[in-house]
């Protein structure tokens, strides 16, 4: 498997399957801004309050071969094996599709995933044991506490004005200073810092050196 991550912003989305499995896939498909439809003739009641506040569009019915067709991703997590086998099997070969129950007839598959504002771990067994990703993934969420949340957009923002105003002599250094571990947990230095690179712009001293 090649590991990437993909941007669902705007793109369509098929979530054939209304039970708890599809709940779990959407659940975390909601948070990328993805068009999702779901294809299924029963929902469980979050599918259903998602729908009522057009989250996504719930179409009551059993899945069509002609609802795959325009999709960028489809998700196969229906109840019935032979419906999820049908869905691989006339999906065509440039769409991304994931198979719930059997993976292998899919091109990708979902990882277990820590979030942590722009911060994104993901671990994956290729299906050996879904078990141990899982207990990795409690390993990464203990660890990466949610202060990488403030320290990831302290790091984009800074990041984006270093690169735009400082000469490019002086970057690497200044680029290297952001991931100081002193950074993580004090916002106050994180405000400082961004407030010392601002000031160096105005004041037209951005080959000069900052102060810790």
């Amino acid at each position: 498997m090649y590991p990437i991550h993909v941007n669902l912003s705007g793109k369509t989305v098929v979530v054939a399957g209304g039970g708890i499995v599809a709940y779990r896939k959407i659940k975390d498909l909601l948070n990328e801004d993805a068009i999702i439809t779901v294809i299924s003739p029963t929902v469980v009641n979050e599918i259903q309050q998602w729908h009522a506040e057009k989250k996504l569009t719930w179409i009551e019915r059993e899945v069509k071969r002609e609802d795959l067709e325009r999709a960028f991703l489809i998700i196969a997590a229906t109840n019935t094996k032979e419906v999820n086998s049908w869905i691989a099997e006339h999906a065509k070969s440039k769409q991304l599709v994931n198979i719930a129950d059997q993976p292998h007839l899919g091109n990708f598959i979902v990882p277990s995933v820590v979030k942590r504002g722009r911060l994104i771990l993901s671990v994956s067994t290729s299906g050996a044991s879904p078990s141990l990703s899982k207990s990795i993934k409690k390993e990464l969420q203990q660890k990466y506490s949610e202060d990488y949340d403030t320290y990831l957009d302290f790091l984009f923002q800074c990041r984006s004005i270093i690169k735009k105003e400082f000469p490019e002599v002086c970057r690497k250094a200044l680029l290297t200073k952001l991931t100081d571990r002193s950074f993580l947990y004090d916002v106050e230095k994180q405000r400082s810092y961004k407030q010392e690179l601002l000031k160096k712009i105005d004041r037209k001293l951005v080959n000069e050196p900052i102060n810790e």
